[in-house]
């Protein structure tokens, strides 16, 4: 089960890295992550198979597990 302010990690799809955030909202089936580093980047995630969240920002694209 997810949780505000959980830590997790995003793996980015198109370049292979995976990036550390922190869940910042939880609303129905979408989950908003800030990506951990420098500047704050807001990742918004939509469910799309259980346990499956994926989401772009910046042109790349996020999943998490």
């Amino acid at each position: 089960m997810l949780t505000i302010d959980q830590k997790v990690t995003l793996k980015c799809t198109d370049t292979g890295r995976d990036a550390p955030g922190k869940i910042v909202r939880i609303v129905g089936d979408r989950v908003d992550v800030i990506l951990e580093g420098g500047s704050d980047i807001l990742v918004s995630l939509r469910k799309s198979k259980p346990s499956l969240y994926v989401g772009s920002q910046s042109g790349l694209e996020f999943v998490m597990k």
